[in-house]
């Protein structure tokens, strides 16, 4: 099984890879879907799959910050 960071990278031209992205992410949109009216569930699941869908394409992968600058960070927030 592929780890998330590379299927995230291989789905930016593989919509395979997009697909089982979304797969993986299949049971926290069931759980966040279970908490609504029963006539709204399927508008809810498809439009956070949607949404997920344009995160996973926009999310640029050579600009994540290392756990150093992630750390400055947080404390700069916390000390704020």
């Amino acid at each position: 099984m592929a780890t998330l960071y590379s299927l995230v990278k291989e789905s930016k031209h593989n919509p395979e890879a997009l697909e089982e992205v979304i797969e993986l992410f299949g049971p926290k949109v069931s759980k966040a879907v279970a908490q609504t009216s029963a006539n709204e569930k399927d508008d809810l699941s498809q439009e956070l799959k949607i949404l997920l869908m344009k995160c996973i394409q926009l999310y640029d992968l050579d600009n994540v910050p290392g756990f150093w600058e992630f750390k400055d960070k947080l404390s700069k927030r916390n000390s704020s």
